[in-house]
């Protein structure tokens, strides 16, 4: 029973850099996880990430002898869904599929009748008080997932999906999420069997 494994994601932070960039070293600020690293802004508040699981489930073969003799193994796609709110060039790319020659020089961005989903490495910080939890993912597909909504009294979404895709600088897993770290000047949370803070592959 670890009570400070327990988290609450009170605010959070979304990163991109290029495709393939391995995950920091070490994280002490979560809002400087190194110079390679880009914060994507501000996100909704109401509506948080949102990680996604869609395939088959499990299901028991058996043999005359053992009905549920073995399991099979499913394909299961893994996806994060997040509201970006910021009309910037990253939002706009990410959202309608467009590369970075799309940005033009005036700083507006044309938008491809074709889209094509943009790879990146994805960095998403969950930081609960002193307590923060990285989650690395070295390969994503992002794409605009749904329509753009807009609203007098409320700004407007960009809702954006990132695919998670395999990776051979992993050994084509397709993330590591850390345990969780603490803020400078805190001590790490004890763990059941004293190891220490690690990141874990998924």
């Amino acid at each position: 029973m670890i009570d400070d494994a327990a988290i609450v994601a009170g605010s959070g932070y979304i990163f991109f850099a290029d495709p393939d960039t391995p995950k920091p070293a070490r994280i002490i600020d979560p809002l400087k996880p190194g110079p390679e690293w880009t914060n994507i802004g501000h996100t909704s508040r109401d509506d948080l990430p949102e990680f996604g699981r869609d395939g088959d489930d499990p299901e028991a073969l058996g043999s005359w002898q053992n009905a549920k003799l073995r399991m099979t193994t499913p394909d299961i796609t893994y996806t994060v869904t997040f509201q970006a709110l910021q009309a910037t060039a990253d939002t706009y790319r990410f959202y309608f599929g467009a590369g970075e020659d799309a940005i033009q020089p005036d700083g507006s961005i044309r938008i491809p009748a074709t889209p094509i989903p943009q790879i990146q490495s994805l960095l998403v910080i969950l930081v609960d008080g002193k307590k923060f939890v990285p989650l690395w993912h070295p390969r994503v597909s992002l794409l605009g997932s749904d329509s753009i909504e807009m609203a007098t009294d409320e700004f407007v979404v960009f809702p954006i999906t990132g695919t998670f895709l395999s990776s051979s600088l992993i050994d084509n897993a397709i993330g590591e999420w850390a345990q969780i770290l603490p803020k400078p000047g805190t001590k790490s949370p004890a763990s059941a069997d004293s190891r220490p803070v690690s990141f874990i592959k998924d």
